[in-house]
């Protein structure tokens, strides 16, 4: 699942939470499977990054800061939701 895992269960929370009971499988199931592309796609991604011309240690600079400004970006999302949630 990786570190930035946490910061994701806050959104998922929420988005549950605004969902009509009767559709909260089919909800469950679509963030899934949304978490399940997005970490297939890093792969892919991460792994033609370390893999490219210029050099894996190019590569894995690339794809260190990518993974880190996601991380950032998931943080923020999931701390604004957070404090929209408990009316902050």
């Amino acid at each position: 699942m990786g570190l930035a895992a946490p910061l994701v269960m806050p959104s998922t929370t929420v988005l549950l939470e605004h969902v009509p009971a009767l559709r909260t499988g089919t909800a469950g199931g679509v963030s899934n499977t949304s978490r399940q592309a997005g970490g297939a796609l890093a792969v892919a991604v991460f792994g033609a990054l370390l893999s490219g011309s210029a050099g894996s240690e190019h590569g894995l600079r690339v794809s260190l800061f990518l993974a880190a400004a996601v991380a950032c970006v998931a943080a923020a999302v999931a701390t604004r939701m957070v404090s929209a949630r408990h009316g902050a």
